[in-house]
């Protein structure tokens, strides 16, 4: 029997704020079906449970984490940035991370700043980057959504104004509630795939587009490697060069990209070099053009990764992946970054956004980059399939569990929030 999804929502609250955007998306997540742990991080600054909160609200561990198919993380806003008691929860999993222990669940974010342009925006951003280490799924806000609009229409997550005593205005708490209900969604689907991984799809294949800049060498050869890779774990793969606007065709004759490959396609996978920082304008003029593909929300929920060329080690290879992420939340995508999921992204360099190649030591990436591409590509056909309901076979042997799937006694868990747990507090 398929057990319900797994929802934690993790927040650092002082004065309300975060408390009620923490209810509301466990609420929300609670109405699609969802078992939820709310949990607040504790704050040695702070004295007794944070305000807003009538009744104790048990504090965050490990376990919550390791329990849960998708995390909700709530923090205020300090200078642009995640606070100092959410900031040192996450980094006191550093043992986690290293066993592999964090990875394939989906995480979101909600923050409050006292100006609207305070860092509603910085601070998920930031977030995000530690989630990005951890190799999770990072889910953006619902563009199609109208409670988004509502509230401010923030791709990233759910930025609120502070609580008037620990009280928000209603528009809010419903787009929490949206985001609650969305990520309860993707963890439905996360948890339903782990459970029948043995179980053969009738469905589709998984339908991967890899876009990339047809002028640079390096890229073309990252491209077709993350293709490979995709093609390994099962997926129908359009491999597709970049051109302007309008052109059907490359000067090699090759069939140019065009939005209408993003839209049959489940998950994007883009390539470009970088220019000062940013991806080439090739890229960018792409993007742009699927603009009214964003407008209808047909791009919602896409799954999207990403590589780049630079000129050397660090003249973009982290900035740009990052700056173009930021573009793709407005999609609606659902991030899939490498992480550190496997000993390949290491071995070309460990660089957790996506899989980067310097051509200051030549123009043909290194045999341990190309097989970081292969990884890239086959992780992205792999958790998109999973995220569709379909399970995708994954090549090579098995990999080890994480210790909290493993045989054997386990730590006593805290108990699960229930419904009537929820509407006491």
């Amino acid at each position: 029997m398929q057990r319900a999804p797994h929802v934690a929502v993790i927040y650092h609250s002082r004065k309300g704020t975060l408390h009620a955007l923490a209810r509301a998306a466990a609420d929300g997540a609670l109405a699609g079906g969802a078992t939820v742990r709310l949990r607040r991080v504790e704050d040695r600054a702070l004295k007794g449970p944070p305000p807003g909160a009538p009744h104790p609200v048990p504090v965050a561990t490990h376990d919550d984490v390791l329990w849960a198919d998708g995390v909700v993380f709530g923090t205020p806003t300090y200078f642009g940035n995640v606070s100092a008691a959410l900031k040192q929860f996450l980094e006191s999993t550093s043992d986690l991370w290293r066993a592999g222990a964090l990875a394939d669940r989906v995480v979101t974010g909600m923050t409050s700043a006292n100006s609207p342009h305070g860092g509603r925006e910085a601070t998920l951003l930031a977030l995000y980057r530690s989630m990005y280490h951890w190799g999770t799924l990072i889910m953006s806000a619902d563009p199609t959504d109208s409670s988004f609009t509502a509230a401010g229409a923030n791709p990233y997550g759910v930025g609120a104004p502070p609580a008037t005593d620990g009280a928000l205005p209603d528009t809010y708490l419903r787009a929490a509630g949206a985001l609650g209900r969305r990520i309860g969604h993707y963890a439905h689907q996360l948890a339903a795939s782990r459970a029948s991984r043995a179980a053969r799809s009738t469905t589709r294949p998984t339908r991967i587009a890899v876009l990339h800049h047809p002028d640079c060498a390096s890229t073309r050869i990252l491209a077709d490697a993350l293709a490979h890779g995709a093609r390994s774990a099962q997926a129908e793969v359009r491999l597709r060069p970049l051109a302007p606007p309008g052109t059907a065709h490359t000067p090699t004759g090759a069939r140019a990209a065009t939005p209408a490959d993003v839209a049959w396609a489940d998950a994007v996978a883009f390539g470009a070099p970088v220019r000062a920082g940013l991806v080439a304008p090739l890229l960018s003029q792409f993007l742009a053009a699927c603009e009214p593909l964003c407008t209808t929300g047909e791009l919602a929920g896409k799954t999207v990764t990403a590589f780049v060329t630079t000129s050397h080690p660090h003249s973009g290879s982290e900035t740009a992946l990052l700056a173009l992420y930021d573009v793709l939340h407005h999609w609606g995508a659902v991030l899939v970054p490498p992480g550190y999921t496997d000993p390949a992204v290491a071995a070309a360099g460990g660089n957790p956004y996506g899989t980067a190649h310097s051509t200051a030591g030549g123009s043909r990436p290194a045999d341990a980059t190309v097989k970081a591409a292969a990884f890239q590509g086959q992780r992205l056909a792999r958790l998109t399939a999973r995220l569709r309901g379909r399970c995708a076979t994954s090549p090579g042997p098995p990999r080890e569990p994480p210790p909290a799937d493993r045989a054997g006694p386990q730590p006593p868990r805290p108990p699960v929030l229930s419904l009537s747990e929820r509407n006491s507090t």
